[in-house]
């Protein structure tokens, strides 16, 4: 995404008031190859995923881990800073939506190293958690709707229809069920010229409220911090200002209302500006305590998948995953061998 060397958390994803909002397909272009692992909730992915992260930071490489929308404290993915790798976690992505041209993919099934017998004698309680899953995330859409129509401003959400579309979800294409929006953004490339602008979400919705990664995200950064009833037209026009001067430019994006940005992020320069204090929920309007419906539909959800993913870890043979993750960092490793230094710390 950037090229901030250290490591660094956000959400490629969103569940917003719009449905599954997925931004991966923007970050794209910058990437070279992408290490897929498929398998089912609990086969112990995301830990892969986490380790071999954390053993690339210790050997010097700048990363960043991207948190699972639906469970953020699951780690859905990394991308190594100006190296142009990824691993991505299929269970914790929107389906179909990382998929790039020209990216090399390299595929790992951990569902092959789950016990089959076992899985198959409970098919069917499976596929009813996975229903069920699917059910709870379309009321959580729902719900996170409900408190749109409350707590954002609609005047600020019209004006980032009129004044800056290139970040209205719709005409991206990314939501859910919708093909990847390739001459779209190859069309906004070209638009933007000398600049590269990247969004992300630093915001997720969790039975305890909201879980806000940007006071983390942003600590190492100069802050410049507005306040006031034009903050949201301050922060459009000087984006769209940024754009002309050929900056690495990354966009934090409401969680609530994906057209409306709460933050611009200079990682080449240190710079970071934000709609009010990072830490204060009440400055991005996200400081109403969420709806006891809403708190008992997420935690279903997280109920649900806690039983999927028993059913899994039950399965699985976690010796040959180990081995897979040796087996994966070295592969790495050595292929980075033959990359520049650019990347490290």
């Amino acid at each position: 995404m950037g090229l901030k060397v250290g490591v660094r958390h956000y959400f490629a994803e969103g569940l917003t008031s719009r449905g599954y909002i997925s931004l991966l397909p923007v970050m794209m272009p910058n990437w070279e190859r992408t290490y897929v692992l498929l398998g089912g909730t609990g086969t112990g992915k995301s830990t892969l995923i986490k380790v071999i992260g954390l053993e690339l930071l210790d050997r010097g490489y700048g990363l960043d881990f991207f948190r699972s929308a639906r469970d953020p404290d699951s780690i859905a993915g990394f991308t190594l800073t100006g190296q142009g790798y990824t691993m991505l976690d299929t269970a914790e992505i929107a389906p179909l939506q990382w998929r790039a041209p020209g990216v090399v993919e390299k595929f790992f099934d951990l569902g092959a190293f789950c016990d089959e017998r076992k899985l198959s004698n409970q098919r069917q309680e499976i596929l009813a958690l996975e229903d069920n899953l699917v059910q709870l995330q379309t009321k959580i859409v729902e719900s996170l709707a409900y408190l749109l129509a409350n707590y954002v401003s609609q005047r600020a959400d019209r004006m980032m229809h009129e004044a800056f579309p290139l970040y209205n979800p719709t005409q991206w294409g990314f939501s859910k069920g919708e093909s990847g929006p390739w001459s779209l953004v190859q069309n906004a490339l070209h638009k933007l010229q000398k600049s590269i602008v990247t969004p992300c979400f630093l915001h997720s919705v969790t039975p305890d409220g909201w879980l806000n990664l940007a006071p983390h995200f942003l600590t190492e950064f100069d802050q410049i911090l507005l306040e006031g009833d034009e903050t949201l037209e301050a922060l459009n026009w000087f984006l769209r200002e940024a754009q002309l001067l050929g900056q690495v430019i990354e966009v934090v994006l409401h969680p609530l209302n994906p057209n409306e940005i709460i933050g611009i992020v200079f990682p080449e320069r240190n710079l970071a500006i934000w709609q009010g204090d990072p830490e204060n929920l009440a400055d991005q309007n996200l400081a109403h305590p969420l709806s006891a419906n809403l708190k008992e539909t997420l935690r279903s959800w997280y109920d649900q998948r806690s039983l999927l993913k028993s059913i899994y870890i039950e399965s699985v043979d976690f010796s040959r995953v180990d081995a897979l993750r040796e087996d994966l960092l070295n592969r790495i490793l050595r292929e980075l061998d033959f990359l520049p230094e650019q990347g490290r710390v």
